[in-house]
């Protein structure tokens, strides 16, 4: 029997509470919007990056039109209040958020102290539902690493230093760099205790990664490179592969970043499911850049990207 399961991922661009009168008036637009977008992906299990509370969550399941037929799942938001989360309309076996107070780094020898010590905290929850399908349980979790905004070194008072030399510019995009390595690591160990625990699971990792399919994060996450070879290619580790691969190359992309179209949102799949993967598709016809005035704007600069399979 075909699994007939959909999965798609969206960062629907700071869909917050509202802090002042424009961001009331505008916060019905974007709540449409955001629903016609989900609509109009007919995803079965949707993970979402930027959501700012449960209450605005079930709104816009609410305005998809059949609420108490969609599962919900909120994460735990950052500083700036955004959070990861998931709309099921399947159902959820169960659901949690995976936290961390920091996050560990590779070391070159076992009992090495940790590198960076405490200073990378994981700032969005990992959501993470089981939802039943037809061939049974598949595990979906939901992601947003950290943008690749460099990150500057910061003085004794915490305030963060403007870098002034070259070196110094490098240092902070290496920073970032690392943050997202570290985020990408934690989620792969997530990865691999649903596969030690049951194996052959079948495993979907969505979200916004802010990184490429060839870079060093996104490979760390695979556990594989670029061509599907590497370490989970021939030593029995279970690498997760890329899902849009066979999306024609000019329309394989999520964001536009200056004159670049790019795909730093993801579907990634373990070897059980990503062999029923039917095929991909990017929502991205009437994806724009954005810029400050654009700020209480209903759509959002990234376009949702769903997944098939069968």
């Amino acid at each position: 029997m075909p699994v007939g399961l959909s999965v798609a991922t969206f960062n629907v661009k700071d869909l917050l509470p509202p802090a002042s009168d424009p961001a009331r008036a505008a916060l019905p637009a974007k709540l449409d919007w955001i629903a016609r977008m989900l609509r109009a992906a007919d995803a079965d299990v949707v993970g979402l990056q930027e959501v700012g509370s449960a209450e605005l969550l079930a709104a816009v399941a609410e305005r998809m039109g059949s609420p108490t037929a969609l599962y919900q799942v909120m994460g735990t938001t950052d500083a700036r209040g955004i959070g990861c989360a998931l709309l099921s309309r399947l159902p959820v076996l169960e659901a949690r958020v995976h936290t961390a107070e920091s996050l560990a780094f590779p070391v070159f020898v076992t009992g090495d102290a940790q590198p960076f010590g405490a200073r990378i905290p994981l700032r969005r929850g990992i959501v993470h539902a089981r939802v039943e399908t037809p061939v049974g349980p598949v595990d979906v979790l939901v992601a947003h690493f950290k943008s690749s905004r460099p990150v500057g070194v910061r003085d004794a008072s915490n305030r963060e230093v403007p870098p002034r030399t070259a070196r110094e510019t490098a240092d902070a995009s290496l920073r970032s760099l690392v943050w997202r390595a570290a985020e990408a690591l934690y989620v792969r160990g997530l990865v691999d205790q649903i596969l030690e625990a049951r194996p052959g699971a079948r495993v979907a990792v969505t979200g916004d990664f802010n990184d490429v399919p060839d870079s060093t994060v996104l490979r760390c996450l695979r556990a594989s490179d670029g061509a599907g070879e590497g370490p989970g290619a021939n030593s029995g580790i279970a690498a997760l592969a890329d899902c849009t691969t066979g999306v024609d190359p000019a329309r394989r992309f999520s964001c536009l970043h200056r004159d670049s179209r790019v795909q730093i949102d993801h579907v990634l799949a373990s070897e059980s499911l990503r062999a029923l993967l039917v095929g991909a598709r990017f929502f991205n016809d009437a994806l724009r850049v954005h810029d400050v005035t654009d700020a209480l704007a209903p759509d959002s600069d990234h376009a949702p990207l769903v997944v098939r399979f069968g």
